[in-house]
């Protein structure tokens, strides 16, 4: 369930994430490093806009270039090896729908007094959906410059109108990180899908001294399921005062997360 991507835990109670809300014109998610989240009007663009020197659209900096990063050489594309791997995840309500993967090394020169050539490679993922005969919008972009985990494909899931859009990437850090987005299609394009029903069924079942928790990998979008941890309000710790476990299944219709069935199973010993 889309929570504040990169973030801690957060009492879903509230929220079950970004995504709970109408659907209405989508806007394009911008994830940096250390959970910088961002969000604007996504602009048509040629394939190539994200193939050819893509590392100029690197939106926090960290890449340096343009500058003197030893103090004599200025950093430029040609200092980074580049991979990419372009894939069709499938086609929605006649949208194309394009992942691009990037993966960056370097640069070779020294930086902050060691090479940063032999760090593991960094990794972007973007997510476009063909609005328009040969341009692309980007619904998702997550620019992950110091690489804590693998990314991984994003899916679609379901069939026909009802089928979505779903990625999810795991962060680093005690934490337990993660970036997330869900989108849904009709002929107008993409929207943001909605949980609000869902939400509030989880709502009711949760007992009134409970607080419910949520976080990416709660939502499993190829089983259409999910389960969330429930925990006292008045617990003294994270990992304390664990009354049980919420499981839910629900059926995408339009692109609202529909409840079909929702129960709390209690802990048998809650902990302290």
């Amino acid at each position: 369930m889309p929570i504040t991507p990169l973030s801690y835990i957060l009492p879903a109670i509230l929220l079950l994430g970004s995504a709970i809300h109408s659907p209405a014109q989508v806007q394009r998610t911008l994830v940096t490093d250390g959970g910088d989240e961002t969000h604007d009007t996504p602009q048509p663009h040629p394939l190539t806009w994200w193939t050819r020197n893509p590392l100029r659209l690197d939106a926090s900096g960290d890449l340096m270039l343009g500058q003197k990063a030893d103090g004599v050489h200025t950093l430029t594309s040609q200092d980074y090896r580049v991979q990419q791997k372009v894939t069709t995840l499938g086609t929605v309500s006649n949208h194309r729908i394009v992942q691009v993967l990037t993966t960056h090394a370097g640069p070779h020169v020294v930086l902050f007094g060691s090479s940063a050539a032999d760090s593991p490679p960094s990794q972007w993922k973007s997510l476009l959906v063909e609005t328009h005969k040969g341009y692309y919008e980007e619904l998702y972009a997550l620019q992950i410059d110091i690489p804590y985990n693998q990314i991984g494909s994003a899916g679609i899931y379901g069939s026909g109108p009802n089928s979505i859009l779903a990625t999810y990437d795991p962060g680093g850090g005690n934490g337990g990180s993660c970036s997330d987005g869900y989108w849904w299609f009709d002929h107008a394009g993409a929207h943001s899908m909605d949980f609000a029903a869902l939400n509030r069924a989880i709502s009711r079942v949760v007992p009134k001294e409970g607080i419910y928790w949520s976080k990416c990998w709660d939502l499993h979008s190829n089983e259409a399921t999910m389960e969330l941890r429930v925990q006292r309000r008045d617990a003294k710790c994270h990992a304390c005062g664990e009354m049980g476990i919420v499981r839910a299944s629900y059926k995408i219709q339009h692109g609202v997360a529909i409840p079909v069935a929702v129960h709390f199973e209690a802990q048998r010993t809650p902990t302290e």
